[in-house]
């Protein structure tokens, strides 16, 4: 007897196109191109070009998930990471979909542009218990911000011990972190340091709001 098809459920997506080894000529060279600007300080245009290199395969990520029977609820390009310091351009992507689909299809354009690994978090239902069960923190900034306040907020992430966030500045200037495995903490101590970071956040950023919530966690290496 075959087991029962996963129920559709909403994840969120982490991936990217950007890659310096990526195979489109086009996306290496702006990759290339944003580094070099980033390294120089030259966050502004550094920023601009991580939204060119999204613009470019928004398209192609949206066909994939359909080709791969998941709905897309929201895709957004303009969202980037900072990881280590360094400026990551990403996408702001909720879909529905079986969790085994969104793998597939976040993998298949991970793969495709040269990516090491994807990320995908789906809600924790009450009652379930999964061993991938991480603690997810978004943060609502309610307040516009550039990419040389990212960097400011980056620092405080850092300072904090975690290894980065994803900002989405569209969607009431969200910042996403998750407890995930590399980070070599405790869920507890991911919880203890989060509010640290949210008391030096509030400081520049009184009308922040913000909620913890537990993800089902995927971060499959390609």
């Amino acid at each position: 007897m075959s087991s029962a098809r996963q129920p559709t459920e909403e994840h969120q997506v982490g991936v990217t196109n950007a890659q310096e080894q990526n195979p489109n000529p086009a996306i290496a060279d702006l990759t290339r191109r944003m580094n070099a600007e980033f390294h120089a300080g030259r966050f502004a245009q550094a920023g601009r070009t991580a939204l060119e290199i999204t613009a470019l395969s928004r398209d192609e990520l949206l066909v994939t998930f359909e080709r791969h029977t998941v709905t897309v609820l929201h895709l957004d390009h303009e969202a980037f990471g900072i990881y280590e310091g360094e400026i990551e351009p990403t996408y702001d992507v909720h879909v529905d979909g079986r969790t085994d689909d969104v793998l597939a299809a976040a993998s298949e354009f991970g793969r495709r542009h040269a990516q090491e690994m994807v990320l995908i978090a789906k809600e924790l239902r009450e009652g379930e218990n999964d061993p991938n069960q991480r603690l997810g923190l978004t943060i609502l900034l309610n307040a516009t911000f550039t990419i040389e306040e990212a960097l400011e907020i980056a620092a405080a992430v850092r300072s904090c011990g975690f290894t980065g966030a994803t900002f989405a500045p569209k969607r009431s200037g969200t910042v996403a972190i998750y407890h995930t495995e590399n980070l070599g903490i405790t869920a507890d101590e991911f919880a203890r340091v989060a509010l640290m970071l949210l008391g030096d956040l509030k400081e520049d950023y009184p009308s922040l709001t913000y909620e913890f919530r537990k993800y089902i966690i995927h971060m499959p290496k390609l």
